[in-house]
């Protein structure tokens, strides 16, 4: 019998390492990762120190970033990568030439550094800058600033964060080579940075170094930047495009409806020429480019479905030329090129159709103790949800202050929060005696 739960053991085990991910980023060719033990991991390009173990080693199998294990979001810029824990401080590394990873200087760094104070929520980059939201809901931008991509009215780089603007309710952003993209939680979207091929969508070919508000009718759920391009979703799930769509010369300005006949998306990725998109189905499609398998099915200028790829979530990504998906399970799907290690499969071939990445080692104690926990709908009007796979002991909710402002007792995996002001909150959860942070948005 004893033997009989040892192997039962093993077998979990084995089974929790080809199921490890919980989060994805990937930028021109690198990847950066949080393991669902809250670890941080990374492999691919790492001309720069971008991948962040220490040396400029290209990696073709994931690599543990440090010790720490409460990581919560990660952001990468093309050669730039940075991670926010759970108390809300952010790190960065690799490229720095222009001042992109915001720590006061234009060293590249090997290793995480931290950056700025705390309260940081989300962060992303462009080629050689950077965007942050922080938990308030300001805006931070920095890095280098040609084409007015930080949106501070100015073409003068920044090696520090600055806050665009005073307002407080921004929401998600997206940056592109040159250009700058972000949401308020009004659901509007605002733009800025170089425009010559219309990718501001402001009927112009001007350059903006101040934001600028963009299709005031609309009302958007998700933003993507592309090389030259942007594209948004509606809140009724249309795709609408503009700028250098289909990476071509022909511009369309807004409000320019792409794959018209396809409704009902949630997110999009985009690499070079190619795209990779979900549904409010859990369907995946790619379309675009198959230069490197990229689109991990026959080239195709529509929309394709893909099924090999079950138990879909809506975390994906994309890099130059491939495609990353996770699904449900915590297991991590990819296809396309593979040149210098991006996809962590021990290997540098090309991949031509989807297939699965094993997780590197995680101890069977870091399995044991990690619960999954999930609270939707995010942005929230009336009733929070939290689902997990253990019991709910507290919630606890703050403000940006750190004032609590409710609090829970017992196995409720609901709260409501309709008395609540619009803005951002942070959300306390105790399960099994472990506490849980997420952040959401009242609306």
């Amino acid at each position: 019998m004893k033997a009989k739960l040892l192997l039962l053991l093993s077998l979990f085990v084995l089974q929790s390492n080809a199921q490890c991910w919980d989060k994805i980023s990937s930028g021109a060719y690198h990847t950066i990762a949080i393991a669902n033990n809250g670890t941080l991991w990374g492999w691919g390009y790492n001309n720069s120190g971008q991948v962040g173990c220490g040396n400029t080693v290209n990696q073709t199998s994931p690599v543990q970033i440090g010790t720490a294990n409460d990581w919560v979001s990660i952001g990468t810029g093309y050669y730039h990568s940075f991670a926010i824990k759970s108390n809300g401080s952010l790190w960065a590394w690799g490229n720095n030439v222009d001042g992109q990873l915001g720590n006061g200087n234009n060293t590249n760094q090997l290793s995480p550094v931290q950056i700025g104070t705390s309260q940081w929520q989300t962060v992303t980059g462009g080629e050689a800058f950077t965007i942050a939201i922080k938990t308030n809901g300001t805006l931070w931008t920095w890095g280098v600033n040609t084409f007015g991509q930080l949106g501070d009215g100015t073409a003068t780089s920044r090696n520090t964060p600055f806050q665009v603007n005073a307002d407080t309710n921004w929401w998600k952003i997206s940056a592109g080579r040159y250009n700058s993209y972000a949401l308020k939680a009004t659901k509007k979207l605002w733009a800025w940075g170089i425009n010559n091929k219309s990718q501001i969508g402001d009927y112009s070919t001007t350059t903006r170094y101040l934001p600028v508000a963009i299709a005031a009718v609309e009302n958007f759920d998700n933003v993507i930047a592309g090389l030259n391009a942007c594209y948004a979703i509606t809140e009724t799930g249309n795709l609408k495009a503009w700028g250098a769509i289909n990476g071509t010369d022909v511009y369309a300005d807004f409000p320019f409806s792409y794959q018209s006949t396809h409704t009902n998306w949630v997110d999009l990725e985009v690499g070079i020429n190619h795209f990779v998109g979900t549904k409010n189905t859990n369907e995946l499609f790619t379309w675009g480019t198959n230069s490197n398998g990229q689109l991990g099915v026959n080239s195709s200028s529509t929309p394709v479905l893909i099924t090999t790829v079950s138990n879909l979530t809506n975390k994906i990504a994309a890099n130059f030329y491939g495609s990353l998906v996770l699904n449900s399970s915590g297991q991590l799907y990819v296809t396309g090129q593979n040149h210098v290690g991006q996809f962590g499969n021990g290997t540098q071939f090309d991949i031509n159709g989807f297939i699965s990445v094993s997780c590197p080692a995680l101890s069977s104690s870091d399995h044991d103790r990690d619960i999954i926990t999930n609270i939707y709908p995010n942005p929230v009007s009336n009733q929070l949800n939290i689902s997990t796979s253990s019991e709910i002991q507290k919630l606890a909710i703050y403000d940006v202050t750190g004032k609590q402002v409710k609090y829970q007792e017992g196995n409720s995996n609901a709260i409501d929060v309709q008395d609540l002001k619009s803005g951002f909150y942070l959300m306390e959860i105790t399960v099994d005696g472990n506490k849980q942070f997420k952040k959401f948005l009242k609306q």
